[in-house]
């Protein structure tokens, strides 16, 4: 999910438009001014970053991981942690991630983000005017499929993300090494679905594929499943079952690594402000909600790891 200047997609790929648009063709960007593909190649099997320090894992077949949300407990927040805090998050947001049950719970069947107007300090002393909530899953996930039924909130402002991030094994590494997956984000009035990769290049700057497909003015009213099926070479986006596209170790440039082998942590959340979707905020538009009906992970390792390698937010 995080989103700095400086650098952009280095490739948006059209497909068709969702929810009967017609297709839109969307075309190709440039590499920023941070694209080192100038340089002279690096040798990129000496540059990978080592291998993690990981026992093995047998992947379990099938659905190995759920949580429905059918039921109210406290014991389901010893599964997602409430990620905490109003230090921007690495994009100049504005809210204040908070523990607060009003920001995040079960009901009616679903998981329930919402994002408001109020007046707050967190822990470090620095005040916001919004709350929100970031679900972080205790647990770690490498390969297989990953879905979740989601239903969107719209309103300028908002930015909302479903995605993975590799777990901090290494807290001196630089925060693309441990490979970021964003299988959908949306911001301000939800018209065009965002799924990519982040990665990091062999002079530890990031480099990533990002997709962005338009879809039609009242799709956040209704549910979709979100989807990224992941190997070990290839990391592919669907919505719906439609296939959205897919990335393959064999298409890295050569100053490119590939950082998507970390065991990696699943997140929800709604974000207030940064950079990607700005920080006029209509304010009539909450408090917004965020709901998820289910998260179901299949055909992947599980590993539960320290909480001190949980991801923290580049500040």
């Amino acid at each position: 999910m995080t989103r700095l200047t400086g650098w952009a997609a280095t490739a948006f790929v059209a497909a068709l438009a969702l929810g009967g648009c017609s297709a839109i063709p969307v075309p190709e960007v440039p590499p920023t001014a941070t694209d080192s593909s100038s340089d002279a190649p690096a040798d990129t099997d000496a540059a990978s970053p080592p291998s993690p320090p990981f026992e093995d894992v047998v992947a379990g077949t099938g659905l190995v991981w759920s949580d429905e949300f059918d039921s109210v407990s406290d014991s389901r927040w010893s599964t997602w942690k409430r990620m905490e805090g109003a230090r921007g998050w690495g994009n100049e947001e504005l809210q204040n991630y908070t523990d607060a049950e009003e920001n995040s719970f079960v009901a009616d069947g679903a998981l329930h983000i919402v994002a408001k107007r109020e007046s707050t300090v967190d822990a470090d002393g620095l005040a916001s005017e919004y709350t929100s909530a970031r679900l972080m899953t205790y647990e770690t996930f490498r390969y297989g499929r990953v879905e979740a039924r989601i239903k969107i909130p719209v309103g300028v402002g908002l930015w909302s993300a479903f995605w993975l991030l590799g777990t901090e094994h290494t807290p001196t590494a630089p925060w693309p090494s441990r490979g970021e997956l964003d299988v959908m984000e949306y911001v301000n009035q939800a018209r065009e679905l965002n799924s990519g990769i982040i990665g990091v290049k062999t002079d530890d700057s990031p480099w990533s594929w990002v997709n962005a497909y338009p879809v039609n003015a009242d799709w956040s009213t209704a549910w979709h499943v979100y989807a990224v099926d992941w190997t070990a070479d290839s990391v592919s986006y669907s919505v719906d079952g439609q296939e959205l596209g897919t990335f393959r170790k064999e298409d890295l440039e050569p100053e490119n690594l590939w950082t998507f082998d970390n065991p990696s942590h699943i997140i929800l959340n709604v974000a207030v402000g940064g950079r990607w979707p700005g920080n006029d905020i209509d304010d009539a538009a909450l408090p917004a909600e965020y709901l998820v009906d289910y998260v179901r992970v299949y055909d992947s390792e599980i590993r539960q790891v320290p909480e001190s390698w949980m991801p923290k937010p580049p500040w």
